[in-house]
């Protein structure tokens, strides 16, 4: 049943894990890379994120509330420390989707409803930080697939679908979480 999945738009970004411990931020991608200073921006925002705090999401270019295209995201990719202007023309958002640890406690055991419930108090805490992936919502598969068709005009790349009752997983998950792209 559609109720049983947490429905979000599948974003074109660079897919991160933002941590805060022992007063330290660290930003790593997706192939255990430090990229932080590539976006010190997220850096120093995240020092107001309370110590031993785990956040996974994704880096997006980003600017006056709209989405850049990736390839946007791509000049800040290759720049070990970005300049102003850099900074200016391509700005870039956090857009968090999971909480995985929080207060020194690992809850990727918890269910993706409880750690999403988690997540939606840490950003009313810190609304300027980062945003949270919304949730699309549907009555059924049929009326998702119709929203789904806004995909393009909204620079998404389709759904990612994730069952409620779910633990966190790594790596390529199968049968928890689902991509339901639109096609190229």
């Amino acid at each position: 049943p559609v109720g049983d999945w947490q429905v979000e738009w599948k974003w074109d970004g660079i897919r991160a894990q933002l941590i805060r411990r022992q007063d330290q931020v660290f930003l790593w991608s997706r192939g255990e890379e430090l990229i932080g200073s590539q976006f010190p921006e997220l850096q120093t925002a995240a020092e107001q994120l309370p110590d031993d705090c785990v956040l996974d999401g994704e880096i997006l270019a980003r600017r006056d509330g709209s989405p850049l295209t990736f390839s946007a995201l791509q000049r800040r990719i290759g720049r070990k420390k970005p300049g102003k202007k850099t900074l200016s023309d391509y700005p870039v958002i956090f857009r968090a989707y999971d909480l995985l640890e929080i207060d020194s406690i690992d809850i990727r055991s918890q269910s993706q409803a409880s750690r999403r419930a988690r997540l939606e108090g840490l950003a009313d805490t810190f609304p300027a930080l980062f945003s949270i992936s919304e949730i699309v919502q549907a009555p059924d598969w049929q009326a998702l697939a119709n929203v789904r068709l806004q995909s393009r005009e909204r620079r998404v790349e389709g759904f990612m679908l994730k069952r409620l009752d779910a633990a966190y997983g790594t790596g390529r998950t199968r049968g928890i979480w689902w991509k339901w792209k639109i096609e190229p």
